[in-house]
């Protein structure tokens, strides 16, 4: 079969390297900034149209949609909703709103497996973006705890980690969210991203830009074809999830958007640490399943251990952003399989691999190395 290489312009997961106000080849390529309290980054290159009036209301937007949703700022929406007391309606503003809408909506289409509720089971196996800040960090990079909590605590957690007791009602003109159990949560990180990405979209659209790449911490969305390439397809790379410490790392494969597609990557080795306190390490991710527990961590005894394959990596390809954000959460939730069909139900496209194998769900132009793990690579021939 006849291999085609690539010319990457971004690895979900990393960034797209430019100068504000430079020209490459007619695109106006803007240098990652900071986003959502300073803890992401966000790029674009775009083509035509008024792209400097584009690029500073997109800024705009994401400052919003971060000022709406924010755990590190105590006067955000969704901040003021998690320390009210139950039965005590938060005016939020639309953008905190409209995401927890979204995330019920995508919580009763995965069946659960993506949980924007999960935040206090997060915050009990410190998986939490502050618990992993803190952690200690060995001489490779790795991030290392002492402790993981019992099976019972997990049960009693999880008991109010429902989006479903959360009541959202709309009311002269004007948002609210009232919670039944005063302990329930939100979070919207899994989601937050994308759902930024589409209203980004939404101003490329008022300020006549034909052409654009945008990118939110790996969060891309191609618009319109590039104008480049004589196909018109977006060409871009995803991370690798092994080894998990980010500097040693390359692509995995390289794969083509089209104009009005999304592509979104979640995996086990962004945000993890390890436990070194019982016979064995245990990998403890930050995406919980629908248990209770992090995915690829199961019981063993009255303690825990890493099962035998599980997702590292889920990329899925669709019109929203938004809900490739959430599905690919789903998909590494729900394992290889079960998150294959979850994707063939609801039409998007994606690629799951393990460390074991990979599968490819619906049509998707991917040029891969020769080998992975062992297995022999899929090659697209144009």
């Amino acid at each position: 079969m006849k291999k085609r290489v690539y010319a990457c312009f971004a690895a979900l997961a990393a960034v797209i390297v430019g100068a504000s106000g430079c020209s490459a080849v007619g695109y106006t390529v803007y240098r990652p900034t900071f986003a959502f309290s300073d803890d992401i980054l966000f790029s674009a290159r775009m083509l035509g149209g008024r792209v400097d009036y584009a690029y500073e209301r997109m800024c705009e937007i994401i400052s919003d949609v971060d000022g709406a949703v924010s755990l590190t700022r105590a006067d955000s929406d969704l901040s003021r909703l998690n320390a009210a007391a139950a039965g005590e309606r938060v005016e939020v503003s639309e953008y905190a709103y409209e995401l927890f809408c979204l995330s019920r909506d995508y919580y009763e289409l995965t069946d659960g497996a993506f949980n924007c509720a999960a935040s206090p089971l997060c915050e009990l196996w410190h998986t939490d973006a502050a618990s992993l800040a803190e952690m200690e960090r060995k001489a490779d990079g790795e991030r290392v705890y002492g402790s993981l909590p019992t099976a019972e605590e997990v049960a009693s957690t999880l008991a109010y980690c429902n989006p479903e007791s959360v009541a959202a009602e709309e009311a002269d003109g004007k948002r609210y969210l009232t919670k039944s159990d005063a302990r329930t949560a939100l979070d919207f990180g899994g989601i937050a991203k994308g759902y930024a990405i589409d209203k980004c979209v939404e101003v490329l659209d008022e300020y006549g830009v034909s052409s654009a790449l945008l990118d939110i911490a790996g969060n891309l969305y191609a618009y319109g074809d590039y104008a480049l390439n004589t196909d018109g397809l977006w060409n871009i790379g995803i991370t690798a999830p092994r080894p998990r410490v980010a500097p040693t790392r390359g692509l995995l494969c390289a794969l083509s958007l089209s104009g009005g597609e999304s592509a979104v990557t979640s995996g086990d080795y962004m945000r993890y640490y390890v436990c070194e306190s019982g016979d064995a390490p245990v990998y403890v991710t930050h995406i919980t399943g629908r248990d209770g527990v992090p995915i690829g961590v199961v019981a063993d005894g009255e303690g825990w251990k890493n099962g035998e394959e599980f997702v590292v990596s889920a990329t899925v390809l669709g019109e929203s952003s938004a809900m490739c954000d959430a599905l690919s959460t789903a998909v590494c939730v729900l394992g290889y399989e079960d998150g294959a069909a979850l994707l063939q139900k609801v039409g998007y496209k994606g690629l799951i691999f393990t460390e074991k194998r990979y599968t490819i769900i619906g049509n998707v132009p991917l040029y891969k190395p020769d080998e992975y793990d062992g297995h022999k690579a899929y090659e697209y021939e144009p």
